[in-house]
């Protein structure tokens, strides 16, 4: 009888996406318009390269502290104080992390018991789904509308709230919508997390890339940071997607533990990483806002393209990399609109569906790959829509 090894069941039940089925279509097209990924195709600041060079000349590459340089949790802590008003102790509240990635499943592996269930406004990024399920704790999903602007409404949170209720999750801004939270929507979602006693993880990778400013922290709102755990990274901001560099900030006494279960996934972030991260610290604006600005810009153009077919409808993007279309005008799945978009127009783009079942009618659409492939997925979108209206 062959041996077998049987799975955990919290893994097993974690899904995987329709991206292979999508990746195995384009993988074909030699001419692709890619309008899919989130990871830009943009060099990081000259700045932080030459900083890095000269670690790597100049310093062995040994291990770290094992919760991240004490040099970059204090800088660390001392800009969360100026841009967010949150004052905290760099040593028990703050951990460097394998990118947000790994700071999110350290957070939520910890704090979550199975049963536990979690609220998840959506269409949601994928991964707060996956790793609920990863702790075997239960997705509750609150849909979010078009037609008021993708916000949460108070009242459709309540309605799913149940004795197990014991974690709401977002991005703000946000992932895959493209849009950021007004500060009053924020202020509301703190009352109703006191009311409720729940905890609040709040994803904030794209603050950077906010209109016309970065929004309100919900941990800086009063009664909060006691229930509240912050994710920021330098992927973005910094263009630094490699180097995964990312932190968390939360409850001491929560964070005790999730320093214990990081050290047995990563021992310490990367050496690299965090010397990439001090010198992003110290990189002059002249060399980061004129990137931000061209993703703004890349993002209108695309935003005023999509808006030129017909009967298509989006709500206009402020935050992050993305637009959320809604192309159900065109009578097929997500699934079948970004396969056929790649066969016959040679642009690829991501299902809604990828981002929950309320992602139907849906693609994301990114800004980044470069300018001039942007306006050519243009282009090749609109001459789609019209041999399909």
């Amino acid at each position: 009888m062959a041996f077998a090894i049987e799975i955990n069941q919290d893994v097993e039940n974690i899904p995987y996406s329709d991206r292979k089925k999508i990746k195995a279509v384009a993988d074909k097209r030699g001419d692709l318009v890619d309008l899919m990924s989130g990871n830009p195709d943009m060099e990081m600041p000259a700045f932080i390269k030459k900083k890095l060079k000269e670690k790597i000349d100049s310093v062995p590459m040994r291990y770290t502290d094992y919760y991240g340089l004490p040099e970059l949790r204090r800088r660390l802590s001392d800009r969360i104080r100026t841009d967010s008003g949150i004052l905290i102790d760099p040593q028990e509240e703050l951990l460097i992390t394998h990118g947000v990635q790994e700071a999110l499943y350290s957070v939520m592996r910890t704090i979550l018991r199975r049963g536990d269930e979690v609220l998840i406004p959506t269409p949601h990024y994928a991964n707060y789904l996956l790793n609920t399920l990863a702790c075997g704790a239960k997705p509750v999903f609150i849909p979010l509308e078009e037609k008021n602007g993708f916000i949460p409404r108070i009242k459709v949170l309540k309605e799913h709230l149940t004795p197990r209720t014991r974690m709401l999750i977002f991005s703000n801004p946000n992932n895959p919508l493209g849009i950021v939270w007004p500060d009053s929507t924020v202020e509301e979602l703190a009352r109703f997390s006191r009311t409720n006693n729940l905890i609040v993880l709040v994803d904030e990778i794209y603050r950077e890339f906010a209109q016309p400013e970065p929004p309100i922290s919900i941990a800086s709102i009063p009664g909060m940071k006691e229930r509240t755990f912050i994710f920021r990274g330098f992927s973005k901001t910094y263009f630094m997607m490699g180097l995964r560099v990312g932190y968390v900030i939360g409850p001491a006494s929560v964070m005790h533990h999730v320093r214990q279960l990081h050290y047995i996934l990563l021992l310490c972030p990367s050496t690299l990483g965090q010397f990439g991260a001090l010198a992003a610290l110290d990189c002059p604006e002249e060399e980061i806002k004129p990137l931000h600005w061209e993703f703004r810009k890349k993002l209108q153009f695309l935003f005023k393209g999509i808006m030129e077919i017909k009967g298509v409808t989006c709500v206009p993007p402020n935050g992050t990399f993305y637009l959320f279309p809604n192309f159900s005008h065109f009578g097929m799945s997500s699934l079948d609109l970004s396969l056929k978009l790649i066969e016959e127009a040679g642009v690829a783009t991501l299902p809604g569906t990828e981002f929950g079942s309320a992602g139907e009618g849906y693609l994301r659409l990114s800004v980044c790959a470069k300018m001039g492939q942007i306006e050519e997925g243009v282009r090749r979108l609109q001459k789609f829509a019209e041999k399909y209206s």
